[in-house]
């Protein structure tokens, strides 16, 4: 039996201003209508449990002058056997060699391969398969990952968000070097060369674990700064509202499949405050505008779950901002926007929701979750999911059909090994008012 959850309704918090100000309720040093302060964890050692850390962690030795010590660290974490090209890399930059990396991409000692979304522009669009994931922080032995989605062969891949694991907003080096370290693997490089890659970002790309930016277009400063280095990385079709309204939300077509990528963490504002804000007004404008256009079906990305308590606990889903997630459902409803499916990461498992907005005529909405491309940390299966898996790496597989009279689409789990697990089809009528 498929159980459906409700949308709760809107609780007013107490708290209001000089009271906020006085009384210590955020885990940081936020205040609504302000960004939180990034909490850094590249300033801890990696380990072989972290190898994603070991050279980060070296180049902000470096970044901050402790030379010596980043190259006794470089030494020391040799015998990982991470990349030891970039351990050479770095070593270079710590002993003042000339021809060292100058942190740009002119200077980076090897090839890369950039996302190229002009790929494929004319295979059919009628039947057609895309993929999508986050959760992709850099795992050498997990690379392989794109290798297997290399072998479907997709019309398209949806990175949603956690895809590079930056965590150092302040610090445009860092960036580059998460960046261009993926672009150089084989693995990525041969998928990215085959396949048009489409990304928006999350909190570990964008700031720091669970942070938002605020509803200021320019503070804190560094937010223009991370949204102009993730274009240099991304080739999407537009950036939010170019640079009076920087963003990077975007929509795109595949025959009459309407895809919208979101933003939600540049204008969002903190959790705590009353009724805030995830997409901040300019976005949630042109999300209703872009909704209301005509589609067989429309692919709504979301970079964390809109399904209510699958993050318990947690306000940093949308379970934070439900005010913002029921404005959406209604206008969906008000509008009659037909074919509407979502899809979604952050959470490090695959799953399937079925959601009962709680509006009368409404159709249920189906929320199809996938964050583990490559992490090793794993977070556990939520009891009111329709299925999940988490043993494995995975990613989220979806076949359009709009060859039949009934139109299909279809989610499959499918793991790091290319084995099937899970699988949901709807049909177009099912997804109608």
């Amino acid at each position: 039996m498929i159980q459906r959850h409700n949308i709760p309704p809107l609780k007013s918090l107490c708290m209001l201003g000089l009271l906020a100000l006085c009384v210590n309720t955020e885990p940081l040093n936020a205040q609504e209508g302000q960004a939180n302060k990034p909490r850094v964890n590249n300033e801890k050692p990696g380990s072989r449990g972290q190898v994603k850390r070991v050279h980060p962690h070296a180049l902000k030795l470096i970044l901050r002058g402790k030379k010596e010590e980043a190259i006794a660290y470089l030494k020391e974490t040799a015998k990982f056997d991470v990349n030891p090209e970039h351990t050479e890399l770095l070593l270079k930059i710590a002993q003042g060699k000339k021809n060292a990396w100058k942190y740009d991409a002119e200077t980076w000692p090897w090839e890369r391969a950039l996302p190229n979304t002009s790929l494929k522009t004319k295979e059919p669009s009628d039947k057609f398969t895309i993929v999508f994931g986050g959760g992709a922080g850099y795992v050498p032995e997990n690379e392989r990952v794109w290798n297997t989605i290399g072998s479907i062969d997709p019309r398209a891949l949806l990175l949603l968000g956690d895809n590079v694991y930056i965590d150092d907003p302040e610090t445009p080096e860092m960036q580059r070097f998460h960046y261009y370290r993926r672009q150089s693997q084989p693995e990525w490089m041969k998928l990215a060369k085959q396949v048009p890659i489409y990304g928006i970002w999350d909190d570990h790309d964008f700031t720091t674990n669970d942070g938002w930016g605020g509803p200021d277009i320019e503070k804190p400063k560094w937010k223009r700064e991370v949204w102009e280095i993730f274009k240099e990385n991304y080739d999407n079709p537009y950036y939010g509202g170019g640079e009076k309204q920087p963003g990077c939300w975007f929509d795109f077509w595949i025959g009459k499949v309407h895809f919208i990528l979101i933003d939600g963490r540049y204008y969002r504002e903190s959790p705590k405050g009353e009724s805030p804000s995830m997409l901040g007004t300019a976005q949630l404008k042109w999300l209703k505008k872009t909704l209301k256009k005509p589609a067989t079906f429309t692919v709504f990305c979301t970079n964390v779950p809109i399904t209510p308590k699958v993050k318990p606990g947690s306000k940093d889903t949308w379970d934070g901002f439900d005010s913002e997630r029921q404005q959406i459902f209604e206008y969906i409803a008000e509008q009659k926007i037909p074919g509407v499916v979502i899809l979604s990461a952050d959470r490090h498992r695959s799953d399937a929701y079925k959601i009962d907005t709680n509006i009368e005529g409404m159709y249920p909405l189906y929320e199809w979750q996938s964050s583990r491309l490559t992490n090793q940390h794993v977070h556990g299966l939520i009891k009111h999911s329709l299925f999940g898996y988490n043993e494995k790496q995975s990613f989220g597989r979806v076949d359009f059909d709009l060859k039949s009279n009934d139109p299909t689409i279809k989610y499959t789990i499918i793991n790091i090994d290319g084995k099937p697990i899970h699988n949901q089809t709807l049909k177009r009528s099912e997804l109608q008012f």
